[in-house]
């Protein structure tokens, strides 16, 4: 590990004077970060900049057309916050699943972003809420969706001197659905194999919309476009589903690893998807092909 600067500001103007040296690197949680740090090869960075004694970033705000997490929210506040865990079981249901207890109480929405990861467990969820993320600059502030900000293996778009700020989504209402899943090869501190996450906003027995992500099977977590546009609209029934995920495994572009071969990844794109909007919506599912 090579020698670096550091400094930690409180602000969220002073982290970004900061950036004014080329060669820094963020760090929140640090738990992707300093293992990075630590088996880095090449040149690391001149200057850390700290962004955890920016207290404005941990916030949690209730708008009545929007929820913000600020960059900074753990995965423990996402677990414990009453109001994520009536609004949002999703996000709840994710951080319960997300390493242990130990890990969330350091792992940050933006640190998991930020590393372009096709495992990383919060993408999958904020994809489905169809998030967008705030990113500020000396030179200003943009708004990306989360689908555009995730742009290839380990790659974002965000630019040199930019800030995530926060993610933010629409309420998803009270009588939202929402399913979400990680297979591992363990139930505990294991990379996911396959993540499906569903949101499906319905009146009666009409979706009127929906959101559904695969993460771990594509270069970058991914939306389920053709998937989304099967359900919108229409009353939900077996043959539906099925053709919905049928979709999202013609989307999946697995490979093989470690952890599970590239065929039976592109199965369970089909398979969990099919249930986790079945169990949704309580549509039974036969058997044969559950």
């Amino acid at each position: 590990m090579r020698g670096f600067d550091f400094v930690a500001p409180t602000t969220v103007s002073g982290v970004l004077k900061s950036t004014a040296r080329k060669n820094y690197k963020f760090i929140a949680g640090g738990t992707n970060f300093l293992p990075d740090l630590r088996h880095q090869h090449e040149r690391g960075p001149e200057l850390v900049i700290d962004l955890m004694r920016v207290s404005g970033l941990r916030e949690i705000k209730k708008g009545k057309k929007k929820i913000t997490l600020g960059a900074l929210t753990t995965m423990t506040a996402l677990l414990e916050n009453k109001f994520i865990t009536r609004e949002t079981p999703i996000l709840s249901a994710m951080s319960a699943k997300f390493a242990g207890p130990i890990i969330r109480n350091r792992a940050t929405i933006a640190g998991n972003l930020v590393g372009g990861g096709p495992a990383a467990d919060v993408v999958p969820p904020l994809l489905a809420l169809k998030a967008n993320v705030t990113l500020v600059s000396r030179k200003g502030k943009r708004t990306l969706a989360l689908d555009k900000f995730l742009t290839g293996y380990r790659q974002t778009a965000i630019r040199t001197g930019e800030l995530i700020t926060g993610v933010s989504f629409s309420p998803p209402g009270k009588n939202h659905r929402w399913g979400y899943y990680k297979l591992a090869r363990r139930r505990a501190m294991a990379i996911t194999v396959v993540g499906v996450a569903i949101v499906l906003k319905v009146k009666g027995k009409i979706c009127q919309e929906a959101g559904i992500s695969l993460g771990a099977v594509t270069p970058a977590p991914i939306r389920c476009y053709e998937a989304e546009k099967i359900l919108e609209g229409n009353e939900i029934n077996l043959s539906l589903v099925q053709r919905a995920a049928k979709a999202c495994e013609a989307v999946a572009k697995p490979i093989d690893d470690i952890r599970a071969s590239a065929e039976y990844r592109k199965l369970m794109c089909e398979v969990l998807p099919r249930r986790m909007i079945s169990q949704a919506l309580d549509i039974p599912l036969p058997l044969e092909a559950g």
